[in-house]
């Protein structure tokens, strides 16, 4: 067994990595070189919170078997529709089927005049401003594509829209859910509001009909293809209001409607997502190797289905603490496909919920207990974390150690894509993952200080970083030496048992500086 002492290069992700979209997806080689590392073929391999999957396929791959847990129903609906084996010319003869349909029926949703010949054109997409149906981006056969003020014809086609759906509404299925308090950014209450009323008549309509396709298999990769577009089609994507177009994905980890969003024609979107999804859905079917994985929706607190001493490895990516809201953002995906969620057992510190450290702790430990019961003697664990919360820290990788895991090293990893998190807090953020290794053994003895004051030494490390990177540090850099720093020396907590507060010791300490560098602006920590 060698071990990974460095940061491995992360790469891309594969096309079928990319048939749904799931927060915090961890780079598919760098897991890959893990389990190579510290597992031999046939071995059996654990995650207990699976997410999208990249374990238990990456370990398909290499002719490991795996068990994959997660207990949101989003995570096993996305693994299990990656992993298994379908017709695609049946699955492509079910989706024309649809498609044509409602198109048939609603295309007229999507019809302007062109602005130069005043013949009918098709709007691809549009921006909103507010309230405000402001700018359109149409395709006309004459004249091709043009960008358009929204007019009195088009305003009046959305009221038209507004009673067919109150007529309507009751005909098909959509989401009322209210998003939960820890995901809300914008006065949008509900799921429904996160949509136009012309996207729900569309999406209700084709979700209804993919529901009554009799082969499951078939019916549940549409269904995986139909959630992968939503956000698409959504009110959440920020808009372009001169080119008419989004600015970006959705990028921001909450639910809301920026005041300038875009709408996109759903039947241009639906069918360029289905043509990325059959093409991801190729590559997976001649890579993975289903046989090999077993996929649970079930709470990590109780692995009773596991035996005890079973599992050679265990690679997993926990909760971070108030991070992600895993649960609360796949509210997005869960409601359109109606799911069942349990919420009140989900791992997060969410205080709107009553789910504050007590409750994270308490059930985060039933898991790494369940981990330590099912892992084999002097095994190995890999944990992925990123938070920089000194409690939740604490409560991670603390309470491995209690309960047997023996620290071996840690490891900063950067990430294939960069999270929702960064840019939201550019000050103290950093842009990795750090990978902890443990090998588990029966009793942990924790290190002392010697009677040192916990934040001197702490403060003395900032500043011998510092020091040796020529006087100025990113926040990045900073917390990839210091995290380790802190782990190895139990510095959670100060000489009174409270929280050690690592942004306030340094904006007291130290000063943040904007550097300018060959036109690139850098910001960090000096003297």
């Amino acid at each position: 067994m060698k071990k990974i002492n460095k940061n491995i290069k992360a790469s891309s992700h594969s096309k079928h990595y990319l048939l749904h979209r799931y927060w915090g997806r961890k780079a598919h080689n760098v897991v890959n070189e893990y389990i190579k590392s510290y597992t031999k073929k046939n071995d059996l391999v654990l995650d207990p919170f699976m997410g999208s999957g990249v374990v238990p396929i990456e370990c398909s791959k290499m002719q490991r078997k795996a068990i994959g847990v997660d207990l949101n129903p989003i995570s096993t609906f996305i693994v299990n529709n990656t992993i298994n084996k379908i017709d695609l010319d049946f699955l492509e003869k079910n989706f024309t089927r649809i498609f044509n349909k409602n198109k048939k029926k609603y295309e007229s949703f999507y019809f302007s005049k062109c602005k130069k010949c005043k013949s009918n054109a098709i709007i691809e997409n549009s921006v909103w401003k507010e309230k405000k149906f402001y700018s359109i981006k149409i395709r006309c056969k004459k004249c091709g594509i043009l960008i358009k003020k929204a007019d009195e014809l088009d305003t009046k086609l959305l009221s038209t829209i507004s009673l067919i759906f109150n007529k309507e509404k009751n005909n098909f299925y959509y989401p009322k859910e209210k998003i939960l308090k820890y995901v809300k950014r914008s006065d949008k209450t509900h799921m429904n509001m996160l949509f136009t009323e012309r996207a729900l008549i569309i999406l209700g309509n084709i979700n209804k009909d993919i529901g009554k396709i009799s082969n499951q298999k078939i019916r549940d990769n549409l269904k995986l293809c139909f959630s992968s577009m939503l956000s698409s089609v959504s009110r959440m994507i920020p808009g372009d209001e001169k080119k008419v177009q989004g600015r970006s994905g959705w990028v921001v980890s909450k639910l809301w409607v920026p005041k300038i969003h875009t709408e996109k024609n759903i039947f241009i979107t639906f069918q360029t997502r289905f043509k990325k999804f059959c093409e991801g859905k190729k590559e997976a079917m001649n890579l993975i190797d289903d046989k090999q994985v077993k996929i649970y929706n079930k709470s990590s607190e109780n692995l009773s289905f596991i035996k005890s001493k079973s599992i050679d490895y265990i690679f997993t990516d926990p909760p971070y603490g108030q991070s992600i809201s895993y649960f609360g953002l796949s509210m997005f995906w869960n409601s359109w496909l109606r799911n069942s969620v349990k919420y009140n057992k989900e791992i997060i510190y969410d205080p709107y919920r009553n789910k504050k450290y007590d409750d994270y702790s308490k059930r985060l430990i039933n898991v790494f207990k369940e981990m330590h019961r099912v892992l084999k003697d002097n095994k190995h664990l890999s944990l992925t974390f990123h938070n920089r919360d000194i409690q939740i820290w604490e409560i991670v990788i603390s309470n491995l150690q209690k309960i047997g895991f023996r620290l071996e090293n840690i490891v900063y990893q950067e990430q294939a894509v960069s999270s929702g998190t960064q840019g939201l807090n550019r000050k103290n953020t950093f842009k990795g993952d750090f990978v902890y290794n443990f090998k588990k053994q029966s009793l942990v003895k924790r290190q002392k200080l010697n009677g040192v004051a916990p934040v001197e030494h702490l403060k003395k490390e900032i500043q011998k970083n510092i020091k040796k990177n020529k006087g100025f540090i990113t926040p990045d850099k900073l917390y990839e030496k210091i995290i380790p720093f802190i782990v190895n020396n139990n510095l959670y907590r100060d000489q009174d048992n409270k929280i050690i507060d690592v942004e306030n010791l340094l904006n007291k300490n130290f000063k943040y500086k904007k550097l300018i560098k060959n036109s690139k602006t850098t910001y960090g920590w000096i003297l």
